[in-house]
């Protein structure tokens, strides 16, 4: 065609010269203009991007000649196939809507000649940050553990670059979140930016929660430490916990929990009208699942000096001539008092021999010892305890060591349901505190130690037993004291059961009431069997057969408990100490002076629990 076209065209210039063969020349141009145009180029004048304009142009040339024909070109435009309009012919200006790549083409056509296509221009548009996203919105760690890595990722182009934030610093960029070991410092939210030249886009915030054991601290009366507080004055003890997450806090006093509340920071206890026995060390103890961990302070109660009856006194002590003695005070005061022991020689009372006697003092107690007691050893002796608040006076009596006495007229005898055990004391154990020890041989059995309280009523002591059943019980009885013990005085006893046979009852008047009575009867004596054997040799010369007896003797001391003072139980339940408690472990050879007597400091204690409300998990005391 092209070839045809240029022949055409030089045919044209010949003829021009002829005006007889205009004519025909009119004729040859018409056809030339239905030759295409070139393959038209779309060209963008801006670089697209989501949510802007850009403006591409199509571009083409005419074939046509001579150059001057004056043809115009007409222009059609297509986005992904749909036809678009365009004022602006060669030119076209769309918003870009989509993130997906449009193919956009332009067709050229010259007057009424025929047209061409471009290529299918595939636009491949930049955007802002969109479709921003974190792999975790929440994580949990123990401190010093490493924090898990957090990732966050966003739809972007050109690609973005990340930053982290808390707050409004930035603690680290790249798309991870690498925290490395985690302390408390670092929990919190933290919030991921992704950005490139067109905007930033902010993610939702991870939460960063670091769990770390307690730390406590704990106060009394506002002050840490070492507190002094006044006798009869009151002591909040307050508590203050810092952990994640929330702890359990108990307040102690030794071993006895005065309060205890769950998922707190704080915790309080109210001591009220505080007293000796109320000295000492109290904890705070915090737990939660990360750790556990305690506090103390220490609360000192000014008072005068008086006995701490949370300890056996023992004021008589009985020795051997060549045997060590030992004699010891348990006080309670503050300020901490000073020890002086004396002896009491011809009606006044001197210092204790130095030369012989050792002194020992460490805070409220104080003894003394020697390593061989002689005759001019024995007599009365005191301590003088004395502080800035009054005087206590203590006085032990040291005696030689007699011979223990044996059990005198030791006998059983039957009653209904049951036995009686019944013996004199014996010379002076009414003076000397002399114990006993039981011991029955059921049949077929051991001889297992009885448990029951002795009774007295001065001339006579005894012990009630239930029946074990059996037709004949053996009985031992010792006299003990300290590590010594008699050889066993015994007696027995012999019971038998009768069955009363069936019969009939009637009650009331016309009425029969026909039932069979089966009845035991109630054990009744036929014999009673004494067998009592003294023996005062002492226990270091027993035969083997005694060597057991002191070995169930033993026994029978280890699981006998020692009464203690248990007003830290008592506090517990609401419950003071009885006010006759210094009086009943106060004899009349303790001397009060310059002191209150303990009616005057003791009274039923309240304690009011001022940590939680009602619906916490709290042991109120």
């Amino acid at each position: 065609m092209d070839n045809i076209q240029k022949q055409y065209y030089s045919l044209c210039e010949v003829f021009m010269e002829i005006p007889r063969h205009r004519m025909w020349i009119i004729a040859l141009i018409s056809c030339c203009a239905k030759c295409k145009p070139t393959k038209p180029v779309i060209s963008l004048q801006s670089t697209p991007v989501v949510g802007r304009n850009v403006t591409m142009r199509c571009s083409s040339t005419s074939t046509t000649l001579p150059a001057d024909h004056g043809l115009t070109f007409t222009y059609a435009w297509k986005v992904d196939g749909r036809n678009r309009t365009s004022p602006g012919g060669a030119s076209i200006t769309l918003p870009v809507e989509s993130y997906n790549p449009p193919g956009v083409m332009c067709h050229v056509t010259e007057d009424e000649g025929l047209g061409r296509d471009s290529d299918v221009l595939v636009l491949t548009p930049e955007y802002p940050p969109y479709n921003i996203s974190i792999s975790a919105a929440s994580v949990q760690v123990k401190e010093t553990d490493n924090v898990p890595r957090v990732r966050c990722d966003s739809t972007c182009r050109p690609t973005c670059s990340y930053s982290w934030k808390q707050g409004s610093q930035i603690v680290m960029t790249g798309q991870v979140l690498d925290l490395g070991a985690a302390n408390r410092t670092v929990a919190g939210s933290y919030v991921c930016t992704a950005e490139n030249i067109y905007g930033t886009l902010e993610s939702l915030a991870v939460a960063l929660d670091v769990l770390y054991s307690p730390t406590a601290a704990v106060v009394a009366n506002g002050l840490s430490g070492t507190v002094q507080v006044d006798e009869r004055g009151s002591v909040v003890l307050s508590c203050t916990v810092d952990s994640n997450p929330l702890s359990s806090i108990s307040i102690m006093n030794g071993t006895v929990r005065l309060t205890h509340v769950t998922e707190v920071a704080t915790a309080s206890f109210n001591l009220t009208e505080a007293d000796c026995l109320d000295s000492g060390d109290y904890m705070c103890v915090a737990q939660n699942i990360a750790g556990q961990t305690t506090a103390s302070v220490t609360v000192n109660v000014k008072c005068s000096p008086r006995l701490n009856f949370q300890y056996t006194a023992r004021r008589d002590v009985y020795v051997d001539v060549g045997q060590p003695v030992r004699l010891q005070a348990h006080i309670l005061a503050f300020p901490r008092p000073t020890f002086t022991w004396l002896k009491q020689n011809g009606g006044t009372d001197e210092p204790i021999d130095v030369s012989k006697w050792r002194q020992y003092d460490n805070a409220m107690t104080s003894y003394i010892v020697t390593d061989i007691a002689e005759e001019n050893d024995y007599g009365t002796y005191y301590v003088n305890v004395t502080n800035s608040l009054g005087r206590f006076r203590m006085q032990f009596q040291l005696g030689k060591k007699a011979p223990l006495p044996v059990p005198e007229n030791f006998q059983c005898q039957n009653k209904a349901g049951g036995y009686i055990l019944q013996w004199t004391p014996g010379d002076d154990a009414e003076t000397r505190g002399v114990d006993f020890v039981v011991e029955q041989r059921l049949p077929q059995a051991n001889w297992t130690t009885v448990s029951a309280p002795v009774e007295s009523d001065g001339t006579l002591r005894q012990v009630q037993l239930p029946l074990s059943g059996g037709s004949t019980v053996f009985f031992r009885l010792y006299a003990t004291e300290d590590s010594a013990m008699t050889s066993p005085v015994m007696a027995s006893c012999s019971t038998f059961i009768a069955v009363v046979p069936s019969g009939e009852l009637s009650f009331g008047a016309g009425v029969g009431v026909g039932f069979v009575v089966a009845v035991v009867a109630v054990a009744v004596s036929l014999a009673v069997v004494c067998i009592c054997r003294k023996k005062r040799q002492s226990t270091r010369n027993d035969s083997p057969r005694q060597k057991e007896e002191e070995s169930v003797y033993h026994e029978v001391a280890a699981s006998t408990a020692t009464v203690q003072h248990r007003r830290p139980q008592d506090r517990q339940s609401g419950e003071g100490t009885s006010r006759n408690t210094y009086e009943a472990l106060t004899s009349d050879r303790d001397t009060p002076v310059e002191a209150p007597s303990y009616e005057q400091l003791e009274k039923p204690k309240l304690y009011v629990n001022m940590a939680v409300s009602a619906d916490d998990d709290t042991e109120r005391g």
